[in-house]
C-alpha cells in the first residue's frame, strides 16, 4: 500500500502545480498588460489551434503573430485599463491537462466595441510539459457570426490548411 499511496501523492501533487500554473496563466491573460509574463508560460515549440477560426500553429513566434500583443498601435483595447479581458468560471485541472471555461468582456478592436450580448464565452485546453510549460492549446472560442462566415468562405475557397490573410506567417519577421 505504501508505494500506491506515495504514486498517488505525487499525481496529486503535480495535479496542484498544473492548477496552480493555469491560475497564474489565466491572471496574466485576464490582465493582458505583461506580454513576456504572458509568452513565458509557453515552450518555444507549442502547438496553438483555434477551432473555431481554423488555424493550427506550431510555435511560440507563430502563437506572437497570431496574437501582436507587443505590436506597435496593436488592434485591441480594454475598456479600461484596470478591467480584466476575460473571466474565468471554471478550472479543472489533473496532472498534466487544465481545462478552463468563462467569457471574454467587452473590448475595442481597431476601434470598434466588442460587446457580444449572444457570446464571446470560452474553453481554453492547456497541455503541460514536465516542465509546467504549455506544449499544446486549443481554443474554442464563440466569435461573432461575421467572424465564422469569413472563416467558412475561406475554407470553401482555400481548403482548412490555407492561413487567414490577416496572419503573416513569414519568418522573415520573427
Amino acid at each position: 500500500m505504501g508505494c500506491k499511496t506515495e504514486i498517488r501523492e505525487q499525481v496529486d501533487a503535480r495535479q496542484q502545480q498544473v492548477e496552480k500554473t493555469a491560475k497564474a496563466f489565466f491572471a496574466t491573460f485576464a490582465e493582458r498588460k505583461n506580454w513576456r509574463k504572458f509568452c513565458s508560460f509557453y515552450r518555444e515549440d507549442m502547438v496553438f489551434e483555434d477551432v473555431m477560426l481554423q488555424i493550427k500553429l506550431d510555435s511560440l513566434w507563430q502563437f506572437k503573430r497570431f496574437y501582436k500583443w507587443d505590436e506597435e498601435g496593436e488592434p485591441f483595447k480594454k475598456l479600461t485599463p484596470d478591467q480584466d479581458h476575460l473571466t474565468l468560471t471554471s478550472l479543472v485541472a489533473n496532472d498534466s491537462v487544465a481545462v478552463g471555461r468563462g467569457r471574454i468582456n467587452p473590448f475595442y478592436y481597431y476601434g470598434q466595441l466588442v460587446d457580444a450580448e449572444w457570446g464571446m464565452e470560452f474553453t481554453i485546453w492547456l497541455y503541460f510539459d514536465e516542465h509546467l510549460k504549455i506544449k499544446k492549446q486549443i481554443d474554442w472560442i464563440e466569435y461573432a457570426p461575421e467572424v465564422f462566415e469569413s472563416v467558412i468562405k475561406r475554407v470553401r475557397e482555400h481548403g482548412v490548411e490555407k492561413t487567414p490573410d490577416w496572419l503573416d506567417l513569414s519568418p522573415e519577421k520573427e
